[in-house]
């Protein structure tokens, strides 16, 4: 009983600190900070990018990010293996390039702390929240949060990083909702971030309660310390994607490129250097940075099949082709053909689209399929 009125305590504390649960105003007494983070930018950081941008004077700051849970889908992650394409078809790698974001890259979930920043000098975020439930992954005797340091520039000028999403579609033929992403013009532009991806270097940001349970893929890191109690700061050297390819054949988490990168230390231990990305990492990945301010729409990687639609969409990239076969799937794999096309090259976050003439929403294999016949433009193989 004693165990559980002191988590029910904890709890209750937590939910002052959590937007979540509402924030306290009309107290004239100070908050002590529950965690001080010191960032230091590199003075090159908005070198170049602000010119793409179109930005004159950038308004830099740097925002603490809560991370999301979240698995991409099959198909970018493990693409079919039969590739199908007709002569005039781009093929999938352009569909992958085009319409996949980094499979394991940082998913943004929530902006908490966020400060002017000056490139080249340092700063300092005051965290005076908790990261709230919907963040934390664990039960109430072990979860975590995990958090990155994102530099942007703050063309709205309403002092917070403003995510995005991919547009998002209806399912059996409804219309689709448009992207979220307000006017181009005043979309933030993000120049960098303390964690990227899984597949760089990063330092992140950790919130921990109780004990740590290293089973739990949530931006993993295999062989390096837990991080600390409360908020603690952690570094290590990011895994290579043929190393994920290779762990998930055998169902373990990637291995660190270098383990002796590992590190964990307490805030005001540390210091978190944001520099600006490698160019030759952005010029195989130009979204990368942009990326960082997509929210997801579906953070289970359920894969959304459609019919199509009467016109044809823009087919100037598009690859026809099986279905993914997940590593470990003994459930076999759909038959068929699919029509995959990427997202519009304009639209703020990458996604792709797929399309089949027979199947459901949900599943190309289900028992009560629709049958649609082809469209005039229907570039693809026409099977059962």
């Amino acid at each position: 009983m004693a165990t559980l009125k002191r988590k029910l305590t904890t709890v209750a504390v937590a939910c002052l600190g959590i937007s979540g649960c509402g924030k306290l105003v009309g107290l004239n007494t100070p908050v002590t900070p529950l965690a001080q983070i010191q960032v230091q930018v590199a003075d090159d950081i908005a070198s170049g990018l602000g010119a793409d941008a179109g930005v004159q004077t950038p308004n830099l700051r740097v925002g603490l990010v809560w991370g999301a849970q979240w698995q991409a889908e099959p198909f970018c992650l493990w693409p079919p293996a039969d590739l199908l394409p007709p002569p005039e078809s781009p093929g999938v790698q352009a569909v992958l390039s085009a319409g996949c974001p980094d499979s394991f890259r940082f998913v943004p979930d929530r902006d908490d702390a966020d400060i002017a920043i000056t490139p080249g000098a340092s700063a300092t975020i005051t965290l005076v929240n908790l990261p709230t439930a919907e963040v934390m992954v664990g039960d109430l005797n072990a979860r975590v949060a995990y958090a990155s340091l994102v530099v942007y520039d703050d063309r709205n000028g309403n002092g917070t990083l403003d995510f995005h999403h991919p547009p998002r579609h209806r399912r059996n033929g409804e219309p689709d909702l448009a992207e979220d992403a307000g006017v181009p013009a005043t979309w933030d532009v993000v120049y960098g971030a303390s964690f990227i991806s899984m597949t760089l270097p990063d330092q992140r940001v950790a919130y921990r309660e109780g004990t740590f349970d290293d089973s739990v893929a949530f931006y993993p890191r295999k062989g390096c310390d837990p991080p600390l109690p409360s908020f603690s700061i952690l570094s290590a050297s990011g895994f290579s994607q043929a190393d994920v390819s290779a762990a998930a054949l055998q169902r373990q988490l990637p291995e660190e490129d270098d383990l002796t990168a590992c590190r964990v230390a307490t805030p005001d231990q540390a210091v978190v250097t944001i520099s600006k990305p490698d160019p030759n990492v952005l010029s195989q990945n130009p979204k990368l940075l942009a990326e960082l301010a997509c929210a997801v729409n579906d953070a289970g990687g359920t894969t959304l099949y459609r019919k199509p639609p009467d016109t044809a969409p823009d087919l100037s990239v598009f690859a026809c082709v099986g279905f993914p076969q997940i590593p470990g799937d003994d459930a076999g794999t759909a038959s068929g053909v699919q029509l995959v096309v990427p997202s519009g090259r304009n639209d703020a976050c990458q996604s792709v689209n797929h399309y089949i003439l027979h199947g459901c929403s949900n599943d190309p294999s289900c028992a009560t399929p629709w049958d649609v016949a082809p469209p005039s433009w229907w570039p693809c193989p026409i099977t059962p």
